[in-house]
């Protein structure tokens, strides 16, 4: 039995490694590859997985291991990739711990929500032929894009991903093992223990064994990696910049704020992790199922899953080069969801950040209760307030209150062309919505009078639109260097 695995594995890797089958994967070449995980090349960890098939094992370009002969490696564009192959995670180098995959990158429209919502927990919750319904597609269809696109079902990538995130809370946390199972979004903590038996090949106790473990406290800390450098001072200044007072704060320990998680509040606190090229993560849930959707929602927020030098490849020469040089590791940090992107920007039309933040605190006092911790306000609490708590022009206001409605009526399944059809939605809040709301890397909105100031402090006369066709598909950076050049 021992020898016809090898075999099969061994056919794995000659099949998915061809230059056409990695071509397709999104890989950089073979080559390229070798050369990155025998270097041990920190830029690649999370660009791609390696699988060795004498050992059965997967691992990420900078494990510490030593380096396998070149014939039994079969590189894969992401985790889940490896795992439906066959392939069990690496305990050394924990794949679940490396910065997002760029595997998924290029895919349709409907897939790339599609991913969203599974990192948002859409199939913990739900049943796929749910998630179908949210998309407005077969749940046939569906399978066959993600097989097309992915070369994996949704069901097993979902599966995957919840059981690197329990390892992950296995190896840094000292929760429970009945909460581990039911925060990475398993019904039952047999279910949880079979799929972990299976799937690593040891018992969830073994997954502790030499972990540094936080002790018991109400607080969970995990580590959310990036790839370095990561310009945490930008990030922060645009985070207490745009605060919303009462539900969000800055100061030298870090970011805090308020947050609602599918109707669960709860509360987060991130800071850098010392000389570990991460951010630590604080998070307080009502209910510990949250935490996976939190976490994704935080990586959103935080940018933690570019990659600085591909970045730095396409802005690191002309008018940007002095500015990267000034803030290496820029970042296009956003907000919690697509709404609350939505509703900035429109608030946030032709007045100034301290303006629209008075607006947005004035809405969260006035739609949170009054017992708890003031939140960013609902779609539902915005439309049922008064015109008196709207200060804003009457355009704007009746924008508001269609977006607001929007989002009442098709919550989870907006889409950004089905806000931009909403009268008062202009290029500048479309573009700023596609940022900072869907982590869009190339949206850059000309008409910013602070891009427009910054470009003009630039030595040279170059027309900013020609020279922003050389950014793509990073105008999104562009972007946030040139406000960050402002001060910000």
């Amino acid at each position: 039995m021992w020898l016809v695995w090898c075999v099969a594995r061994r056919y794995i890797a000659v099949m998915t490694n061809t230059p056409d089958s990695i071509a397709r994967q999104g890989l950089p070449s073979r080559d390229i590859c070798r050369r990155a995980r025998l270097s041990r090349d920190p830029r690649f960890d999370g660009e791609f997985f390696l699988a060795v098939s004498t050992t059965g094992i997967y691992c990420r370009p900078v494990c510490p291991a030593r380096a396998p002969a070149e014939r039994n490696v079969t590189y894969f564009g992401s985790a889940e990739q490896a795992a439906q192959a066959g392939f069990r995670p690496c305990l050394r180098c924990r794949p679940e711990s490396a910065p997002g995959s760029s595997a998924w990158r290029g895919t349709s429209v409907t897939v790339t929500r599609a991913l969203r919502l599974i990192e948002d927990g859409a199939l913990s919750s739900g049943s796929l032929p749910q998630l179908a319904d949210r998309l407005g597609v077969g749940e046939r269809y569906l399978r066959k894009l993600f097989q097309r696109e992915l070369g994996i079902s949704p069901g097993a990538l979902a599966l995957n991903r919840r059981l690197l995130f329990a390892k992950q809370l296995l190896a840094e946390t000292a929760m429970p093992v009945t909460e581990v199972a039911f925060a990475s979004g398993f019904g039952s903590v047999r279910r949880f223990n079979d799929a972990v038996r299976k799937h690593f090949r040891l018992p969830p106790s073994r997954l502790r064994r030499g972990s540094t473990r936080t002790g018991a406290t109400q607080t969970i800390e995990l580590l959310l990696r990036y790839r370095a450098p990561y310009d945490w001072q930008g990030v922060a200044a645009f985070f207490a910049r745009h605060a919303v007072d009462g539900v969000e704060r800055v100061d030298d320990s870090g970011y805090y704020r308020h947050l609602r998680v599918d109707g669960y509040a709860g509360d987060i606190h991130v800071r850098p992790a010392g000389k570990e090229h991460a951010l630590r993560l604080g998070v307080q849930l009502q209910d510990p199922r949250m935490l996976q959707p939190v976490v994704a929602r935080v990586r959103r927020m935080f940018d933690l899953d570019a990659n600085p030098a591909s970045i730095g490849e396409a802005l690191g020469s002309g008018p940007l080069a002095a500015l990267l040089r000034r803030s290496p590791g820029v970042r296009a940090p956003g907000y919690g969801d697509l709404f609350e992107a939505a509703l900035r920007a429109v608030i946030g039309q032709q007045i100034s950040t301290g303006a629209a933040r008075g607006i947005l605190g004035r809405l969260s006092a006035a739609t949170s209760n009054s017992t708890q911790a003031a939140q960013f306000p609902t779609p539902a609490g915005v439309l049922a307030l008064p015109d008196s708590d709207l200060p804003m022009p009457g355009r704007r206001r009746e924008t508001v209150r269609a977006l607001c409605a929007l989002f009442s009526r098709q919550e989870g399944c907006v889409t950004l062309d089905d806000i931009a059809a909403l009268p008062g939605i202009g290029p500048w809040s479309e573009a700023m919505i596609a940022m900072r709301g869907l982590g869009d890397p190339d949206s850059l909105p000309l008409t910013d009078l602070g891009i427009v100031n910054a470009w003009r402090a630039l030595p040279g006369d170059n027309d900013i639109k020609s020279t922003a066709q050389q950014w793509r598909p990073w105008r999104s950076y562009a972007a946030n260097l040139l406000w960050r050049s402002l001060g910000g």
